[in-house]
Formats: structure tokens, C-alpha cells, sequence
């Protein structure tokens, strides 16, 4: 199955070939010197970069400001090496002030996205723009490039629509109209929030360049390409000719013939489902330009050549519980959180907002901000899902206070946006479950479901609240109007401290994922070898039907002959003693032969055969969906021999005297072997829980259905509980 998958997608990718060159054809390619790019060869890494032309005409409105010149808005370094776990993506600050040496020998100083204008001034056009563009990166960063991609705004926000628009955050109010006789910026007015952003918008959102920092600024277009990426990789495959159109169409590059394209084709096969990892550069900021010294330089390019090794799986150490503070500064060394809380007239204001919304209007009581933080953003729309329904949904923006650094919680009764369909971890605390997305290592959205909504916590553009700070806040976002949430959900942080947030190694699958890979595989083996049998007794039937066929043929064409030599058709005899005669013109006799009827052997050996793996399949099958969707198998279960199993601690946690001693007397009268009864004080929630160690999660099931009258609910045991009532290998049931 390897090796045909293997043959498939070569036979794929051949194919593909000659469909993109003629997509390529419908813009001229980018024709450089042979020196100028790096020569690529089948399987090696290679470096591509894409380039944002910012090339306008005089604005309508201005028309005395003159057309803008040609020159790279964006420069995004991508790296793809078969070899690393990770894709690495790495924007170059357009106002990186670094040396140029002209087309005519000048060098000048100047923002490193005029190298492109520079190039194309002296007549080179798109290739002179690129070339000196490529000769200055190399110099400045010492980065070897061996592709090109070049597009414009116009060709930006047309492919855009022509894929069908991109769902995304976005993360705060952007409004910029020109006033004549102002500053000419690029004009924007996009709301907050969760939405659908097509040719224009998306356009306005990428290519905002006047205000925040380069880092945020280039870190809005890689959000929008991983957003992009997130809800068209699936079905890019099914819809590689749309796609293949839109490429050709709307980007220029330097790819030419079958060879280099079917390098790259082979190198982007090998690196499918890879994630991205953001590299930041980061530069010190100046009145006019952005400067940057040699160690920034050489770490920004250290990490995006080598550091894109292995996402390691590390644990979230158990801080102090999150307080709040009522000075609003955050406490960056502090060995807990120090989260500010939420103002009353905040949550007044969420409040008298939330009769307008058909679900709860969570909110977060505590938040990650700084002393320069602007007020909160709380804004009520609608919004069409894929299928064109509209969902109400809201957006609430937060600002940590530093600049360009907004984070949103929003909530919606669209329960699957596209962005929240491959979680890459789950958290449970308390009766909710988390899900976590990652941006590579860092942790982008925590989301949750309840009351028939989805809610979600969005990370910063460059990521910068921590994942412990999202979680914290993510479980303090609670109802605005529920007395019974706000009494159960104190301001200090219930998070339990063992919770591991980040297990991120890629190449990790579970037990359970490893046995129903090899059931399907054995499955399909088996199936194939039936298959192969099916197909071994048609041949045989097709040859048996071509004997008889060519034999009814013969017959055929003897019956003349015969009849010519004044045969009587044959009979078949009276008995079996008594042949039958017929007579000739000469008299002879001709005895008739008795008829031969062939039948063929029942393979009695091959039927037995087919019926026991028809069996074997439907039971290995049967077996691997029973195991896979009961979750019984954990990835740190351990095997128990038949007979024993984990004994059972019953704890109160109640006012009611001698409810533990009562449940463990039912426990033992159904045979359950009972260990440790006592009293404890518990922080859980209301309700009876069993809570289990790893590998005896099927016990606890069977507890649970020996107390219906509990409803209990079965969880796995954390550590803090295991502490708290001294139990470490027991299947503890607490009463509270």
C-alpha cells in the first residue's frame, strides 16, 4: 500500500506538470540571469520568495499626489526542507534601511523595499525590479532564493474573490480615509471580529502599512495566508485546476519549464500537512527607517534556515494561581499571573447588550494588559456561514496596551467556522472542554461549546499572550447574565496546576491510533487478497467460457459436413447396454458415444478459505471501530492480567454524614473491591465524579453504572486531586 500510494502520487504529479505550464503561460515569466537564482535539484530545500508589488495609480480622490512607483509593499521568504517537521515563513521589513547598489554601480542607503523600485526604474521592469530585489537579500542576509512569485494589489484582491473570499479575524477597528493635502496612505475601513473578507477587504487588511510596527504589520499578512491555508488546503487537491488557474493567472514568476516545476511540485508533495512556523525579524524602530544590527540579522536568519527543528512536547509548569490586580500593570516576573479584572462598567455595558443575542454573552473577567491599554470594543453582528445562513455573533476587542497588540473573545451560534475544525489539543477543566489551535509552537485560539454557541479566545498577531494567560482568561469568560456562574466562578483561577498545554510533537500518535492504523491496514490487506482471488476465478470462468464458445463454433460448422455425408442427427441411447445405431449410405453402422457432461470441483478448500476472511474481516474491523470508539485505549494505559483490578477510594465531600460510607457499602455488595472511605473538602464542581488513573478507564465506567442514582461523572484523575486525598493508583469517587 505504501509503494502504490508512493507510484500515485508520482503519476499525480507528472500529470499535473503540464496542466500548471500551460497556467503559467497566461503571464509572461520572470526571465533572470542564470546567475541570479539558486539552481534547484529533485528533493533538496529550496527558498521562495513572494513578492507584493505596491503599484498604484493617483488616487481619485488626490489625483495631484501622482501614481505610486512601483515598488515591494511585501517580501515573504518561505523555506521548505523535506528534511524539517515545519514550513518557515519569514517577512523582510520593508523599511529596513540597508545598502543598495544600483543597476549603475550607485550604492545608497535606503529602505530595502526601493530595491525593487531602483531595479525597475532603469528600464528591467519586472525582472530588473527582481533581480536587484534578490541580489540585495542575498547580500543583506546572505540568503540563497530559487523562485520568485510577484503579484500586485489589483491581482491580490481579484484572486481573492476567485477563490471564493478567506474567513478570518480581524483583530481591531482599522478606519484611514486621505485628506487632500495629507499624507497618501493606502485607505482602510474594515470592523473587528470574526468575518467572511473578499477581494477589497482582504486587500485593505494585508497591505495596511501606517501604523503599529513591521513586525505586526508583516505578521497581518502571514495571518491572513495561514487563515487562507486553513480553510483551502483540505480541498485543494479536489480543486488543484481552480487553483492552478488562479496561480497562473494572477502571479508572475521565475518558474520555467517542466523540470523546475515538477521539483517544486515533488517538494511541496513531500511537505503537505507540515505547519508553518512564523520567524520573527525583529528590527529597532527609528523616525524614517527601521535598523537592524548584525545579531538581529543573523538570529532572524539562523531561525528561519535552521531553526525549524523539531516542536518539542513540553509541559506548562504549575504557576501560582491567577489573581487580580487592581493596579493595572502586568507583572511579567511574577512567578503567577497577575491579570487585571475586568471594570463594572465593562460588564454593564456587556450587559445591557446581551437580551439582543439569542445565546449567552460570555465575557472575560480577567484579562492580560498593560497600564496603556485602551477600553474594551464590544460589538454585536451577523455573519453568513459557508452554506450563506446568517449567525448572530459578537466580538469583544482587548488591548494588552503595547502597540498593534489587540487580542478578541467572540462567540457565535455558527458552531463550525472553517478555523475551528483541526484542534490540536484538548483541555478539560471543570465541565467544560477546551480546544487548542497552534501557530506552530505557540497557541493561537483556546474555543469551547456550551449553550448551543461556540466561543473563542484569539491570540495577538504575533502571538504574545501566553498560553497559561489564554487559558486562565478563556476560563474566566463566563456569562454576563447568570447568578448561578457568577457565584460558581470566583475571580481567582480554579485552573488545576498540572495541565500540560503544549504537547506538540508532531511525529507522536497515540496507542489507539497506532492499533486502528494496523486493524485498517490488515483490513485492507485481507480485502486485497480476497480481491486477488475474485479476480484469479473470473480469469478461470472467462477461459471456460471461451472453450465452450469456440467449441459451440466448431460444432457449428460440422453439422454441414455431416448432414453432407447423410448422417442422422445422434440420439442419445435407450440404456446403457443398448447403444443406438444409425445406418449410412453404405450401410455401416455408427455407434453413437454417450454424452460427456463436465462439472467443475467444488474447491471446497478455497470456499472455506473466502468464508473464514470474510469473517476475519468483519470481525477485525467490528473489533477496531468498537475499540477506537469506545476510547478505551489510552496511550499510557497499562495491562492488567485478568481478574485483578484497581481498588476504589469513596470520599465525601458533602455536609450529609455517612454518604461515602453508604456508597462504598453499595460498591462492595455488587463485588467491587473497596479500599480508602473517608471525609475530604474538594474544589470540584457539584456532583458525584469518578475520577480514574491511566489505564482504568473502562473500571470506572463500570462504577459509574453501579451508582445510576448519582448520575457520576467519569474523568480522568488529575494530580492535584491524587495529592490532595493521597491516591495515586486507585479509582477514586467523590461526593460533593
Amino acid at each position: 500500500m505504501v509503494a502504490f500510494s508512493g507510484a500515485a502520487t508520482a503519476a499525480i504529479a507528472l500529470n499535473e506538470v503540464s496542466r500548471l505550464v500551460d497556467a503559467l503561460r497566461q503571464n509572461k515569466a520572470v526571465k533572470l540571469a542564470p546567475n541570479v537564482l539558486a539552481p534547484t535539484s529533485r528533493g533538496a530545500p529550496e527558498t521562495l520568495l513572494l513578492v507584493g508589488n505596491d503599484e498604484r495609480a493617483a488616487p481619485k480622490s488626490n489625483p495631484g499626489a501622482g501614481p505610486v512607483l512601483p515598488h515591494s509593499n511585501e517580501m515573504l521568504l518561505v523555506r521548505i526542507d523535506p528534511s524539517k517537521p515545519t514550513i518557515a515563513m519569514l517577512s523582510i521589513p520593508r523599511e529596513l534601511k540597508v545598502p543598495i547598489e544600483k543597476p549603475d554601480g550607485e550604492v545608497t542607503e535606503n529602505r530595502i523595499n526601493s530595491a525593487y523600485t531602483f531595479g525597475w526604474e532603469n528600464g528591467g521592469g519586472t525582472a530588473g525590479g527582481v533581480k536587484l530585489m534578490v541580489e540585495t537579500i542575498k547580500h543583506v542576509l546572505g540568503i540563497d532564493i530559487n523562485h520568485v512569485f510577484v503579484t500586485n494589489f489589483h491581482k491580490f484582491a481579484n484572486a481573492v474573490n476567485a477563490m471564493g473570499c478567506v474567513y478570518m479575524t480581524v483583530d481591531k477597528r482599522y478606519h484611514h480615509v486621505n485628506e487632500p493635502g495629507s499624507e497618501q496612505y493606502f485607505e482602510i475601513n474594515l470592523q473587528p471580529g470574526y468575518q467572511k473578507l473578499c477581494g477589497l477587504e482582504a486587500l485593505e487588511f494585508v497591505a495596511n502599512r501606517h501604523e503599529s510596527t513591521s513586525l505586526i504589520r508583516d505578521a497581518r499578512d502571514q495571518r491572513f495566508l495561514l487563515e487562507a491555508k486553513a480553510q483551502y488546503g483540505p480541498s485543494l487537491f479536489e480543486n488543484r485546476e481552480k487553483f492552478e488557474r488562479i496561480f497562473g493567472k494572477y502571479l508572475e514568476s521565475t518558474l520555467k519549464g517542466e523540470e523546475e516545476i515538477l521539483q517544486l511540485l515533488y517538494l511541496l508533495v513531500e511537505s503537505a500537512g507540515k505547519p508553518v512556523r512564523q520567524v520573527d525579524f525583529h528590527v529597532n524602530l527609528e523616525p524614517t527607517f527601521d535598523s537592524a544590527t548584525p545579531t538581529q540579522i543573523h538570529e532572524a536568519v539562523r531561525s528561519f534556515l535552521n531553526g525549524t527543528t523539531a516542536i518539542t512536547t513540553h509541559a506548562l509548569h504549575a504557576p501560582a494561581p491567577a489573581h487580580a490586580s487592581h493596579a493595572h500593570h502586568h507583572a511579567l516576573t511574577s512567578p503567577g499571573l497577575a491579570l487585571t479584572p475586568t471594570s463594572a462598567e465593562e460588564l454593564d455595558q456587556a450587559r445591557s447588550q446581551a437580551p439582543n443575542l439569542p445565546f449567552p454573552l460570555e465575557y472575560p473577567k480577567l484579562r492580560d494588559s498593560f497600564a496603556a491599554a485602551e477600553p474594551d470594543e464590544l460589538r454585536l453582528y451577523d455573519i453568513h456561514d459557508l452554506h450563506g445562513h446568517v449567525h448572530p455573533i459578537y466580538v469583544v476587542v482587548l488591548d494588552r496596551g503595547g502597540l498593534g497588540q489587540f487580542y478578541d473573545v467572540q462567540g457565535t451560534s455558527w458552531t463550525d467556522p472553517p478555523f475551528l475544525s483541526n484542534p490540536g489539543q484538548t483541555v478539560h477543566i471543570g465541565r467544560r472542554t477546551y480546544e487548542l489551535f497552534y501557530a506552530a509552537e505557540k497557541v493561537r485560539v483556546i474555543a469551547w461549546r456550551e449553550a448551543g454557541a461556540v466561543y473563542w479566545i484569539e491570540n495577538t498577531l504575533t502571538n504574545d499572550v501566553s498560553p497559561r494567560a489564554m487559558l486562565t482568561m478563556a476560563e474566566q469568560t463566563v456569562p454576563v447574565i447568570s447568578s448561578r456562574v457568577a457565584a460558581a466562578t470566583p475571580v481567582a483561577s480554579t485552573l488545576p496546576a498540572n495541565v500540560d498545554l503544549a504537547p506538540r510533537n508532531a511525529a507522536t500518535v497515540s496507542v489507539t491510533w497506532q492499533i486502528g492504523a494496523m486493524l485498517g491496514f490488515l483490513g485492507v490487506g485481507i480485502v486485497v487478497l480476497l480481491s486477488l482471488v475474485v479476480l484469479a476465478r473470473e480469469r478461470e470462468l472467462q477461459r471456460l467460457r471461451d472453450q465452450v464458445a469456440h467449441a459451440l463454433a466448431l460444432e457449428s460448422g460440422q453439422r454441414p459436413l455431416l448432414a453432407a455425408a447423410g448422417l442422422a442427427p445422434l440420439s442419445p441411447p435407450a440404456s446403457p447396454a443398448v447403444p443406438a445405431v444409425a445406418s449410412g449410405p453404405t450401410g455401416a453402422l455408427f455407434h453413437e458415444r454417450p454424452r460427456t457432461v463436465y462439472r467443475a470441483r467444488t474447491p471446497r478448500a478455497r470456499i472455506a478459505l473466502v468464508a473464514v476472511s470474510v469473517a476475519l474481516v468483519v470481525v477485525l474491523i467490528a473489533a477496531g471501530v468498537d475499540r477506537l470508539s469506545s476510547g478505551s485505549i489510552d496511550s499510557s494505559a497499562t495491562s492488567n492480567s485478568a481478574g485483578t483490578s484497581a481498588p476504589v477510594a469513596v470520599f465525601n465531600a458533602t455536609s450529609v454524614s455517612g454518604a461515602a460510607h453508604r456508597v462504598a457499602a453499595a460498591l462492595a455488595a455488587q463485588r467491587v473491591q473497596v479500599g480508602s472511605v473517608g471525609d475530604i473538602s474538594a474544589s470540584l464542581n457539584q456532583g458525584t465524579f469518578v475520577l480514574y488513573p491511566p489505564g482504568d478507564r473502562a473500571q470506572a465506567r463500570r462504577v459509574a453504572r453501579l451508582l445510576p442514582s448519582h448520575s457520576p461523572t467519569v474523568e480522568p484523575i488529575t494530580r492535584q486531586v491524587q495529592q490532595a486525598v493521597g491516591r495515586s493508583n486507585e479509582i477514586v469517587v467523590v461526593l460533593n
